[in-house]
């Protein structure tokens, strides 16, 4: 008796964890829901689960658009970028970017129209001679032509892409680019 006369000290606690711990584990079944809050919830899934579905193949579907649009415009960049024939070819630097401000006055006038071609004129006396200062800092016959001739030759697809058309033709063509060295012909 005497070990029950220290041990309710260390007894009750005991007690209390093990009547607590039997009530939750007879507590941790949840309560069921009654059938038709699951077909409900079932439903709001499935209509949860269509719409996710459908706006994931609406991005994959827009993203498939934007990678092709673009890949079909690097198509016709690599197709006009490139050299006229050694006959047409300008002699001259000055001459040549003299006729890559006109081909970029053409180029603007040929494939916008309205606010935009209004705009364009208003701000052409600015604009051209700093084209033609930029080709001749490139130094290069060889780039003034292939940008000559990729304005002339770009689709109304390409309209808002005259950057990449003079990029293109000074990586192809320009200081240091390997087809600065070979005068690449048309088509190659």
């Amino acid at each position: 008796m005497s070990v029950l006369r220290r041990a309710p000290s260390l007894f009750v606690p005991a007690l209390l964890t093990l009547a607590l711990s039997a009530g939750l584990v007879a507590c941790d079944k949840p309560a069921e829901e009654p059938a038709e809050k699951v077909d409900e919830k079932s439903e709001q899934d499935k209509l949860v689960e269509e719409r996710l579905a459908k706006k994931k193949a609406e991005r994959e579907a827009k993203k498939k658009a934007e990678e092709e649009a673009e890949a079909a415009k690097q198509k016709e960049l690599d197709e006009i970028c490139v050299l006229p024939d050694a006959k047409e070819m300008p002699k001259d630097i000055d001459k040549a970017c003299k006729a890559v401000a006109q081909a970029n006055d053409d180029f603007m006038n040929r494939l916008y129209e309205g606010d935009a071609l209004t705009r364009w004129n208003e701000a052409k006396g600015t604009q051209l001679p700093m084209t033609e200062g930029q080709c001749k800092k490139t130094g290069s016959v060889e780039v003034a032509a292939c940008q000559i001739n990729g304005m002339n030759e770009a689709s109304p697809e390409l309209r808002k892409a005259l950057p990449d058309i003079l990029r293109a033709c000074i990586e192809k063509f320009g200081p240091g680019a390997a087809g600065a060295e070979g005068g690449e012909a048309a088509g190659g």
